[in-house]
């Protein structure tokens, strides 16, 4: 079965994305995951072709891979909150961005602190959401 075909946009947010989940995914593993994902997104930023090494190291681990399947799923709902039974679709979280573009994180609720990106320090609301 062919491997589905994602933009490279969908595979740069999937990598900006995950970076808040990784000590959860990864344990120990996740600060040199990290540190990989932000050296390529710099790439990406400096106009490289980087989505196929995203996906590569993404899918090298099992609990990474699921998280990615999740998110490029058209069923995601990541970038949300699910509704209470009886509603439908998922609630948009407010959205976080590095202003460098290499780290995304999406506020699930008012009671959690705004993390800082662990490459650049900084988040700010994201005004395109």
């Amino acid at each position: 079965m062919p491997t589905p075909k994602f933009s490279p946009e969908d595979i740069l947010e999937c990598a900006r994305s995950i970076r808040p989940s990784l000590p959860s995914l990864l344990g120990s593993d996740a600060t040199q995951v990290d540190q990989q994902l932000a050296d390529l997104l710099a790439q990406a930023q400096a106009g490289e072709s980087v989505d196929t090494q995203i996906l590569e190291l993404l899918k090298s681990n099992p609990n990474t891979f699921q998280w990615i399947k999740e998110f490029l799923s058209s069923a995601q709902v990541s970038r949300g909150f699910e509704r209470l039974p009886g509603g439908s679709g998922a609630v948009p979280a407010q959205k976080y961005v590095c202003p460098q573009g290499d780290y995304v994180w999406y506020r699930r609720s008012v009671g959690i602190s705004v993390p800082t990106c662990p490459t650049h320090g900084e988040l700010i609301p994201d005004q395109g959401a």
